[in-house]
């Protein structure tokens, strides 16, 4: 059943169920008669007249138009020709009833009574038209939120999918760095980099274009690129790797975040001379998924370009694109130990279950 047929169905219950009414409780007595349930359901009769005339033509086709004086002219001459005929027919059009027999109408009512009650049939009709303009005016504003959402959502995916191909290519032109590096110094640890690269590429090329990819998948990934890396540092570098997540894990997590934090340690994080450390732990528990990671902080001199310097940038701007409000990051130098630390919290790992 489509939302259409839905709402269709609804207002009909509505409005059969307040047509019902009169015969509900006039049968509770021996005044039940065809011409009594007529008068008495006539002013619903000309409140659903002038609901859907609202509803459906005068504000989508008018006031939401901006023909408002259309609008509000329409409007007036139906409250005020609806009123009058309405008195007209309880007064004088509609033949005496037994209710009339039993509490007949008082002769010669004062102007001033007719005057009342035509201004109380105005108030009743008028708050109907309010009440037509009310709930049209809300959907079309849901409409709209709905529709700017949509818009919203399309940019962000299109931002998205501009940063995945500005971080695939300054990530796998760091990698082809270090393994040109291995090549000038150990042909057979180069070759087993290529074919590391190979499994790094499938999952650059085709596994990471989803906006959200199984936890486990990234995981392995970044152990492909741990030990790529390994193979051309010394055993002076002390690496750490920590995995604590559940097994099996069917959490999903936006991919190419945390290898751009792991890059960025060993770029910064390992030194030709001196004793270097790189330590990280990923741990998952519980809907949130934190990742911290620690490494000595040996920063480049501005002659060294290996990269572009565009990792950490593309992260923050990842995490506000697909964490928005949902995340936090703390990194920073620790001057004292001479040590880079980086920790990001998701928080909403549990919405992407499947």
């Amino acid at each position: 059943m489509t939302h259409r047929t839905k709402t269709i169905l609804i207002n009909v219950v509505i409005w059969v169920t307040i047509f019902m009414m009169p015969i509900l409780f006039m049968g509770i007595d021996h005044t039940f008669s065809m011409p009594n349930m007529i008068r008495s359901m006539i002013m619903t009769l000309v409140l659903l007249i002038t609901f859907y005339t609202n509803y459906l033509w005068l504000v989508p086709k008018h006031f939401l138009e901006g023909k408002r004086s259309v609008y509000w002219t329409v409007n007036i001459i139906l409250v005020v020709v609806l009123s009058l005929a309405v008195h007209a027919w309880f007064e004088w059009g509609s033949k005496p009833t037994d209710v009339d027999i039993i509490n007949p109408v008082v002769p010669n009512k004062s102007v001033w009574m007719h005057i009342f009650q035509v201004l109380h049939n105005m108030f009743n009709i008028a708050v109907v038209v309010g009440i037509a303009t009310s709930i049209r005016l809300s959907l079309k504003w849901v409409e709209s939120e709905k529709a700017r959402e949509e818009t919203k959502m399309a940019l962000r995916e299109a931002e998205l999918e501009n940063i995945r191909y500005q971080v695939n290519p300054h990530f796998m032109l760091n990698t082809l760095n270090n393994i040109y590096a291995l090549c000038a110094f150990d042909q057979s640890k180069a070759q087993t980099a290529i074919m590391e690269l190979s499994k790094l590429m499938r999952h650059v090329l085709y596994d990471n274009q989803q906006p959200f990819i199984c936890l486990k998948d990234e995981l392995e990934f970044i152990d492909n690129y741990i030990n790529l890396m390994k193979l051309r540092l010394s055993g002076e570098v002390d690496i750490v790797k920590c995995f604590d997540v559940p097994n099996p894990n069917n959490v999903y997590v936006a991919p190419l975040i945390i290898i751009s934090l792991v890059e960025n340690a060993f770029k910064h994080g390992v030194s030709p001379v001196n004793k270097s450390f790189i330590h990280i732990h990923i741990h998952e528990s519980e809907g949130q998924l934190i990742c911290q990671i620690e490494n000595s902080y040996y920063p480049k001199s501005e002659k060294d370009h290996s990269g572009h310097g565009i990792g950490l940038e593309q992260v923050q701007r990842r995490l506000d694109l697909s964490y928005p409000d949902r995340y936090e990051w703390e990194k920073g130098v620790d001057e004292k130990t001479n040590t880079y630390k980086s920790k990001i919290t998701l928080y909403d790992t549990q919405l992407h279950h499947h």
